[in-house]
């Protein structure tokens, strides 16, 4: 098993998520809070246990994650799985939401009540639907859930072929989304989702 640091977990996320951006030591050094030296070699670090693949272009070196090594796409659903450093808020909406799990291959958090919480104006959750004739039946669930509490949930229904699609046509809102969403449930799908679209750019 390769040992891999909390940074190194964190800068894993920041490139997987955010694909459209290429990254270097220079531009994630903010991202993660660390010196240029600290991102330099924890870039090679994370490059010599083949969990990052790199490209040379003029004087500086670019990495993406290497979705050819199977260790680094589990290791990618674990992070996507933690949820520990979460406020207690915004975990109380993740404990909710997980009612809608029978009906959903897969939910994200998203949107102002990751940083803002309780003064956030809505809740913003995507619903990747089992099957688009469950669309009913989760509507249905969500105005009752949105009856009973004080924030109403924005919700985003999308198949999972109309979320690769979105992202392969660069639609900025998903995009963001996916930068910096937190995986309610079906992180395994997030991850393979992901790894789809970044396969065929």
């Amino acid at each position: 098993m390769v040992e891999v640091s909390e940074n190194g977990k964190r800068a894993l996320k920041v490139i997987f998520t955010d694909f459209l951006t290429s990254y270097n030591s220079y531009n994630i050094k903010e991202k993660l809070g660390i010196s240029g030296v600290g991102s330099l070699k924890l870039l090679r670090s994370l490059n010599e246990k083949n969990l990052l693949v790199s490209e040379k272009m003029g004087n500086a070196i670019f990495y993406k994650p290497n979705l050819d090594n199977e260790y680094v796409l589990k290791l990618l659903e674990l992070i996507f799985l933690e949820h520990s450093s979460l406020s207690s808020f915004v975990k109380g909406w993740i404990y909710d939401l997980r009612s809608f799990i029978p009906d959903t291959k897969a939910m994200f958090l998203f949107g102002s009540i990751l940083t803002k919480e309780r003064r956030a104006g809505d809740v913003d959750a995507c619903f990747i639907l089992k099957d688009a004739k469950d669309y009913g039946r989760l509507q249905s669930g969500v105005a009752e859930m949105n009856r009973k509490n004080r924030l109403r949930i924005h919700p985003l229904y999308l198949t999972e072929g109309e979320f690769e699609k979105k992202l392969r046509e660069k639609d900025k809102p998903l995009v963001d989304m996916v930068r910096t969403c937190v995986v309610v449930h079906g992180q395994e799908l997030f991850v393979g989702m992901l790894k789809n679209v970044q396969s065929r750019a």
